[in-house]
């Protein structure tokens, strides 16, 4: 006897064949009211414009509702203009950023309140996600925040903006970013045996090396 179908209870968002593509999804998150987080190990200015007329509407709707971002501080994982847009926008105290210096790689998205939504996955809030890379994520809607679907990713939440650091004006200097670049990588590579730094830094500093000389002779 054939088992009963069963609708699924979340939705997938890949590629262009994906009823819902990922940056809707996004979009549909400052649909609702609550707070909002936004958790993306990359997190691109033109990612932003993507959903800014989103945000806005969230923020401008009503003066309860609230965004918290955990990004990471470094030159190639954030764009200070995004901060810096943000706070002109936040006229009433309703944008909170973090920083989060351990390499963050997380994607997470959630929307606490009313009917809240989550999304996780590969996606990082970067044009490139929503238009060209493969991505993978999937979208969870509740009826309300304590059902346990949705219970575990803001107790995930909580715990990473407990561990993360208010983001600070001066953290958006050019010098700060390039450094929080330069260190996440030289973590990364106490991880890497000799070998495999030399694989990743060599071919660097070789095509560095020819570009200076191509440029001395023009």
């Amino acid at each position: 006897m054939n088992e009963p179908q069963t609708e699924p209870t979340i939705d997938l968002l890949h590629s262009d064949d994906s009823d819902v593509r990922f940056r809707e999804a996004l979009i549909e998150l400052f649909d609702g009211d609550g707070t909002v987080y936004l958790v993306s190990g990359y997190f691109t200015y033109q990612g932003y414009l993507a959903i800014r007329d989103a945000v806005v509407s969230f923020l401008e709707r009503s003066r309860e509702n609230e965004l918290v971002a955990i990004v990471g501080p470094a030159s190639d994982q954030f764009s200070a203009r995004i901060a810096r847009d943000l706070w002109a926008l936040d006229d009433y105290g309703q944008v909170s950023l973090y920083k989060q210096p351990r390499g963050l790689h997380a994607k997470l998205y959630v929307r606490d309140g009313p009917n809240p939504i989550c999304i996780v996955g590969s996606g990082n809030i970067t044009q490139v996600a929503f238009e060209y890379n493969v991505e993978l994520n999937v979208v969870l809607r509740r009826e309300h925040s304590d059902h346990p679907d949705v219970a575990q990713f803001l107790d995930w939440v909580d715990d990473i903006v407990a561990a993360s650091e208010p983001l600070r004006r001066r953290d958006l200097l050019a010098p700060v970013l390039i450094g929080g670049t330069l260190t996440n990588w030289t973590n990364k590579a106490r991880l890497l045996s000799v070998r495999d730094v030399a694989i990743r830094v060599v071919p660097v500093l070789l095509l560095l090396l020819v570009l200076s000389v191509s440029f001395r002779l023009l």
